[in-house]
C-alpha cells in the first residue's frame, strides 16, 4: 500500500480521504483546508514524556489515551485495549462529551507482535506507524532499528520510559518477584518459578539504552549499567531520535506510516511494511 500525502504546511489539515484500489494499490486523495488537525493519540505509557514534550510543541490540537506497559506480552489483551480506547472515544464524540470528534486517530505503536492486527478507527483513519515494536520509535525509524537488530539480536532495549514503567530484570525488581513468589507459593515452589521465568534472561548478551533529547536522565542509564553487570551483558549506548514520534504528533505522515480509513482495519502484510489496510468484514 502506497500513501501519498502532501503535507505543505504545518496549518493545513485532513478535510476527508478518498480509499481507491487500483490493481491492489490503494492511494489516499488528501483535500486541504485552512484548520489544524485534531489527533487523538493512544499511547504506551513508556512515551509519555516524549508525546508530551512534542504536543507542546506542535500547533495540532492533542489529546491522549495512555496504556500500561507490558500489553506486548499478550497480543490479544493489547488490541482489546486499544480497541475499547478507541470505542470510549467514538462514545464519547457521540454524546458530544469532547468539543470536536478528532481528525485521526494515531496510535503511538508498531506491530507490537501483531497487537494492532484487526483495528479499525470507527469513523475517523486510524494511524499506525509502520515499525516491529516501540524500539523503531526511539530510534527513529524501523531502518535503523533493523540495522542495529540483524547486527545483534540479543538484545534487551531500555530507554527512561521501561525504567519508569516496565519490569526490568534489575536486582531490585527480581527481589521482589522472588519474595512475592515466596509469600504467595511457598519457598520451594519459589524456586522454581523464578528459575522458569527469568530464563529468558540467559537469550540476551547486551543491554542497549537509548537516550533522550526530552530528559537525559542519569538514573535510568545508570540502572541500564547495574543490570548490564548483573547478568554479565555487554552495555551499549545509542542516541535516540525523535523524528518519528514527532511526525505522528505532526500529523505529517508520510509513508513511513499506515493511514487506515474508515471501513477498513489493520492487517500483518509479511513484508518490510509491516502493515496494511484491508477492508473491513464484520464477520471476522
Amino acid at each position: 500500500m502506497e500513501l501519498y500525502y502532501n503535507y505543505k504546511k504545518k496549518r493545513l489539515a485532513v478535510f476527508g480521504a478518498v480509499f481507491l484500489f487500483r490493481n491492489h494499490i490503494a492511494e489516499f486523495l488528501f483535500f486541504e483546508r485552512g484548520l489544524l488537525l485534531y489527533i487523538h493519540i493512544i499511547a504506551c505509557q513508556v512515551f509519555l514524556r516524549e508525546l508530551c514534550y512534542c504536543a507542546s510543541q506542535s500547533e495540532n490540537t492533542i489529546t491522549f489515551t495512555w496504556l500500561p506497559q507490558g500489553l506486548h506480552d499478550t497480543p490479544e489483551v493489547l488490541r482489546q485495549s486499544i480497541s475499547e480506547a478507541i470505542d470510549g472515544l467514538n462514545l464519547q464524540c457521540g454524546r458530544k462529551m469532547r468539543r470536536y470528534p478528532p481528525d485521526a486517530v494515531a496510535l503511538c505503536y508498531g506491530l507490537c507482535s501483531n497487537g494492532v492486527v484487526g483495528l479499525t478507527g470507527g469513523e475517523v483513519p486510524l494511524v499506525v506507524p509502520k515499525t516491529d515494536d516501540c524500539i523503531a520509535l526511539f530510534l527513529g525509524s524501523q531502518k535503523r532499528y533493523r540495522q542495529l537488530f540483524d547486527g545483534h539480536g540479543g538484545t534487551f532495549w531500555l530507554t527512561d520510559g521501561w525504567v519508569e514503567n516496565a519490569f526490568i530484570p534489575s536486582a531490585r525488581m527480581l527481589k521482589d518477584q522472588y519474595e512475592s513468589y515466596v509469600r504467595q507459593f511457598g519457598k520451594e515452589d519459589a524456586d522454581y518459578l523464578q528459575e522458569v521465568l527469568t530464563a529468558w534472561i540467559k537469550s540476551y548478551d547486551r543491554c542497549a539504552y537509548i537516550s533522550s533529547s526530552v530528559r537525559q536522565s542519569a538514573a535510568s542509564e545508570r540502572e541500564a549499567l547495574e543490570i548490564a553487570a548483573l547478568h554479565n551483558w555487554r552495555f551499549e549506548r545509542f542516541d535516540g531520535d525523535m523524528r518519528l514520534i514527532r511526525r505522528l504528533v505532526d500529523g505529517d505522515w508520510n509513508e513511513e506510516f499506515l493511514i487506515c480509513p474508515p471501513g477498513h482495519r489493520i492487517a500483518a502484510s509479511y513484508d518490510e511494511n509491516k502493515i496494511t489496510a484491508v477492508p473491513d468484514d464484520p464477520g471476522l
